[in-house]
């Protein structure tokens, strides 16, 4: 929890330093790029992680190297091909797009290992590495780009995340030394070279997919109609509450996440309690920490320079009500997993990102970044009432009765903000 606090309060740092100095059209840009380290995991990842996860659980990490390295084999040509498609497309900025596959390549595999290191035990050691990749580089670039001018650009930004995603992987190195590295690449030139995906839920990997899509949709949309600038104001006010949704998933949610799913093995009436219980935790959370951020926000927008930022303020207003509506969306969508109904996982995440993709397009354009807000609102409230009534309907009853949870249900998808 300290070292996750300690990266919000770094992340900010640099979203608000990147307005300052750098300016709200860079400040959207950096925007769509940590969008994308976020996606990229999800999306290329095929829910590798997820099935290799369940059996470094069962039977040590040293069990998976030889295909954790088959799958980050697979990555390299994903991710050289990217870069090839996106030279041919904007071929006047190749150095530039160099830079960021090889950022969002490095990043992956750090979201990857940080999910494989928690579930294998070694939640302490990967959250060091999670601090430093995406935290611990600002606090050497921040002073720097403070007394050296030339260092406000996006490329300098890029290089240091780069570097904290360098330093990351060595420490994830030596903190996993007992996988079995070595005796993994020798194998490798022996062994099958193939994805290793199976024994997993494809509703699930779906998804998340959705899910992380739906996340990060509407700052595409806005991008797309409206100008870098208005993109930016939306991302530095969306990225405040998207920060806090992490700091309650991760002090509240997770962790109750577990309790949940071994209550459902009981009465219903049981697992229905106990989450009525995280729902008024976790949204009294997200109410108080929505409003002092909505505070603090107008203390220190004001003097970031940035008269356009200033003026969409009431815009924190929207987005904090969103941020108690996501809370809740997410902790009632327990029940799903709980019983093993993926499938209800999937319907309901993809009927939302439907909900949201009409909301922006039809929004967006007419009232710009308020339609933005406002399609999240009303997204999360669909989502969350649709959940709700169809645990009221009695989902269970199309399960066989007695149940029991499936063990080989996916954990939890780290996603970063």
């Amino acid at each position: 929890m300290t070292l996750r606090s300690m990266t919000i309060a770094a992340k900010f740092a640099v979203t608000l330093f990147i307005t300052r100095y750098l300016g709200l059209a860079e400040m959207g840009i950096y925007g769509l790029i940590a969008s994308a380290s976020a996606l990229a995991p999800v999306l290329l990842g095929f829910g590798v992680a997820n099935n290799l996860g369940r059996e470094a659980a069962m039977s040590g990490p040293a069990s998976i190297t030889v295909r954790l390295l088959q799958y980050f084999l697979f990555l390299i040509p994903t991710y050289i091909g990217l870069f090839a498609v996106s030279v041919l497309v904007w071929p006047g900025h190749s150095h530039w797009l160099c830079l960021l596959a090889v950022l969002l390549f490095l990043d992956h595999l750090q979201t990857e290992m940080f999910s494989l290191m928690t579930i294998a035990g070694g939640a302490y050691g990967a959250n060091i590495a999670y601090f430093i990749r995406f935290a611990g580089w600002s606090l050497f670039y921040i002073p720097l780009a403070l007394f050296e001018p030339s260092l406000r650009n996006l490329t300098a930004v890029l290089l240091f995340w780069l570097a904290g995603c360098v330093v990351a992987s060595i420490l994830t190195v030596f903190l996993t030394l007992n996988w079995q590295w070595g005796a993994a690449i020798r194998a490798l030139p022996s062994s099958e070279l193939k994805l290793p995906h199976k024994h997993g839920s494809m509703a699930l990997y779906v998804g998340d997919a959705a899910n992380v899509s739906f996340v990060y949709l509407d700052r595409y949309i806005v991008g797309i109609f409206l100008s870098p600038t208005m993109l930016g104001v939306y991302v530095l006010y969306w990225s405040i509450t998207n920060a806090l949704n992490n700091l309650i998933t991760i002090s509240v949610v997770q962790i109750e996440r577990g309790v949940l799913v071994k209550v459902a093995q009981s009465a219903s009436h049981t697992l229905n309690h106990a989450l009525r219980q995280v729902c008024l935790t976790s949204s009294g959370m997200a109410l108080a920490l929505g409003g002092l951020a909505t505070v603090m926000m107008y203390v220190v927008v004001p003097h970031l320079g940035r008269p356009v930022a200033e003026t969409y303020l009431p815009l924190m207003f929207v987005l904090s009500a969103a941020l108690i509506l996501r809370t809740l969306y997410e902790v009632v969508g327990i029940s799903f997993y709980a019983y093993g109904r993926d499938d209800l996982v999937l319907y309901s995440v993809v009927g939302v990102l439907i909900i949201a993709l009409g909301l922006n397009l039809w929004l967006d354009p007419q009232i710009g970044i308020w339609g933005a807000g406002l399609a999240l609102v009303a997204s999360y409230a669909i989502g969350a009432v649709a959940r709700a009534v169809m645990i009221v309907r009695g989902f269970r009853r199309r399960t066989a009765a007695g149940i029991q949870v499936r063990s080989d249900m996916a954990p939890v998808v780290e996603r970063p903000s």
